[in-house]
């Protein structure tokens, strides 16, 4: 190329080179003698010497190319050859031409080429037959007439509104309450359900347990600390208690670990671990349970499809306690026959589990929009005139039993809905709540009938549309430790003090793969018990 550019210089330069060549010198000591025919065989020699030695330097650096490649001292040569067969190829592409043709090589001394061909062989094509397009007869069916005026036929028009305004559509309740006052055992029992004899007899035994009021079941942070360390988890701690997600659970205080859950399709699942786990699944709802709470033999939930109902392990009935028009969600025991429940109208109803009755409610006057719709119940077991209720206008309320117009305190600890808040297992005198604003608040009790707050800490509370709403829970033998669940990864289960210092947490890369939305520590054993969106249970167990 450069040779090229320097002949076409020369033949540029001939004209004005030759009249000086024939051209006399005026002083000149030597003559200088020559003619045009040997100018230009100078000058291509010259044009020669010049390209060969741009030739090589481009030469040299198209092999440190190669060099830079990977191509080995042994293989240059041939890739150069290539080169200079066919000079526009840039390094890399004459690098994969030597392969291609290595590769052919290697494939005709094995006799492998007769196959590649049979292998590239076009498949023979049959054509095509096109379809003819016919069109569809239509159907003989008869003009409506066309519209005619009322004016041009002189009619007189009446301007009814009902005529033109169409009626209001209502969207029809998906899952109507049908009245179901007593469900027997085997109506509701899931027939894929393993036998219920285990579960109903351990429901029937009531054990009684040594529990004081007096504070002596304070046990010392690092012993309870130590003791949830040793927790673990295996495949007979591990069940599908109900098919959707799990929107509330229970633990039987007995000796025995009995898990119940309740799912937003009205499921409700018994689960016994052990080497010859249970898994019972019963059907008494029609909507989400938002409440699950165990008295020894009876199981009381309530549901989105407005009725409160206790199984009776004793009976093996499923009876309906109190039904209204409105949603229920938390509940909670008050005492042996009274029950607490929360509606999405703002009241607290408190029922008669023995005549199945209302008693009062909380407020009492009629109009209880400004607590707006509760979440959450907690009875104080120390002070028994007090109980606590969470609302969706982020306030949480005590309320007290001897009045029913209205709550004694207000709390604003927290600035969106509060989804759980519960006193203390030990005094009665901390209370721990969790709220949407991704904050998890300590506030003091001591002062009887008010709420001080005393530590707020962030906590990822985001759980969405789609999984249960986290709630706290305090250790059964510490007013100074408790469980939440967690949305970070890995999954996990995470044990905080008061001061909001965590530590420690729960996990199993074999089991522990989605968030665990409602954790809880069984009040007699060493054993924790969570429940996730999938319906599934999770008890990590040990030695108490």
């Amino acid at each position: 190329m450069y040779a090229a550019r320097l002949c076409t210089r020369v033949s540029v330069a001939r004209p004005l080179i030759q009249p000086l060549a024939s051209a006399q010198p005026v002083f000149a000591v030597r003559t200088f003698q020559t003619t045009p025919q040997v100018l230009d065989e100078s000058l291509e020699q010259a044009a020669k010497f010049i390209g060969a030695g741009m030739a090589k330097k481009k030469d040299a650096q198209f092999r440190k190319d190669l060099q830079d490649l990977g191509v080995v001292d042994s293989c240059i040569d041939a890739v150069m050859e290539i080169h200079h067969s066919n000079p526009d190829l840039v390094p890399y592409e004459c690098k994969r031409q030597y392969n291609i043709r290595k590769n052919e090589e290697k494939l005709r001394s094995l006799n492998l080429m007769d196959i590649k061909s049979v292998m590239k062989a076009p498949k023979p094509t049959q054509s095509l037959k096109r379809k003819i397009w016919t069109p569809k007869p239509k159907p003989d069916i008869p003009l409506e007439p066309s519209r005619k005026s009322a004016r041009i036929a002189g009619q007189t028009i009446n301007y009814n509104v009902s005529d033109y305004v169409p009626e209001p559509t209502y969207r029809p309740v998906s899952t109507p309450r049908v009245s179901r006052p007593k469900l027997k055992f085997e109506e509701i029992v899931d027939v894929q359900s393993d036998s219920a004899v285990p579960i109903l007899d351990v429901l029937k035994s009531k054990t009684e347990l040594n529990d004081s009021a007096d504070g002596s079941r304070i046990k010392q942070e690092t012993s309870v600390l130590e003791k949830i360390g040793k927790l673990y988890i295996d495949e007979n701690y591990v069940a599908k208690m109900c098919k959707n997600r799990l929107s509330s659970m229970s633990i039987h205080p007995g000796n025995k670990i009995i898990v119940a859950g309740g799912s937003k399709k009205g499921e409700v699942g018994l689960f016994m671990p052990g080497e010859k786990k249970v898994n019972l699944r019963l059907e008494p709802h029609v909507d989400l349970v938002a409440g699950c709470q165990f008295s020894w033999s009876k199981l009381f939930t309530s549901s989105y499809d407005s009725t409160v109902r206790m199984f009776d392990a004793e009976t093996l009935q499923y009876n309906e306690i109190f039904s209204s028009d409105v949603w229920f969600r938390s509940l909670c025991l008050c005492s042996e026959n009274e029950l607490l429940v929360a509606g999405t109208n703002g009241k607290v109803f408190k029922l008669d589990v023995r005549e199945n009755k209302k008693v009062c409610s909380y407020p009492a006057k009629s109009d209880s929009s400004e607590y707006g719709s509760l979440w959450a119940l907690h009875h104080n077991k120390f002070d028994t005139n007090y109980f606590l209720s969470t609302s969706n206008n982020a306030t949480i309320a005590v309320w007290d039993h001897r009045n029913t117009n209205q709550p004694t305190d207000v709390s604003s600890s927290h600035c969106k809905t509060v989804s759980s808040a519960i006193f203390d297992p030990l005094r009665g005198k901390k209370v721990l709540s969790v709220g949407y604003d991704d904050k998890v608040c300590i506030s003091d009790f001591s002062d009887k009938g008010k709420l001080t707050e005393v530590k707020k800490f962030y906590h990822s509370n985001n759980t969405g549309r789609w999984l249960t709403k986290f709630r706290a829970q305090w250790h059964p033998d510490s007013d100074e430790i408790f469980v939440i669940g967690s949305m970070a990864q890995p999954r996990r289960i995470e044990i905080y003090n008061v001061n909001g210092k965590m530590e420690r947490t729960l996990s199993d890369e074999n089991f522990i793969g989605s968030v665990q939305s409602l954790v809880e520590f069984h009040p007699t054993q060493n054993a924790l018990v969570c429940g996730n969106g999938s319906g599934y249970s999770y008890i990590f167990h040990g030695v108490r």
